[in-house]
């Protein structure tokens, strides 16, 4: 069974990385969300489910993200 999942990110695929995590975290997969810097709008989306996941998570559970460089990236994230 692959335990790696991967999105790369763009318009309209906020919902889809949220399902990925939200699974990845119960499952223990690890996933990765590509091309962050183009879904700058989601970021913040991004850094809330993280912060809900911290704790909740499998041991297993890991999170990737690639992203090209920008101002906009939360901080909470990093």
């Amino acid at each position: 069974m692959n335990k790696f999942r991967f999105l790369a990110l763009g318009q309209g695929m906020g919902p889809k990385a949220e399902e990925l995590i939200t699974n990845g975290a119960i499952r223990g997969h690890w996933v990765m969300l590509q091309n962050c810097h183009l879904l700058v709008s989601w970021l913040k989306t991004l850094e809330k489910i993280v912060e809900a996941k911290q704790g909740r998570a499998d041991k297993n559970f890991r999170l990737w993200l690639t992203t090209a460089p920008t101002d906009m990236f939360p901080l909470g994230i990093l």
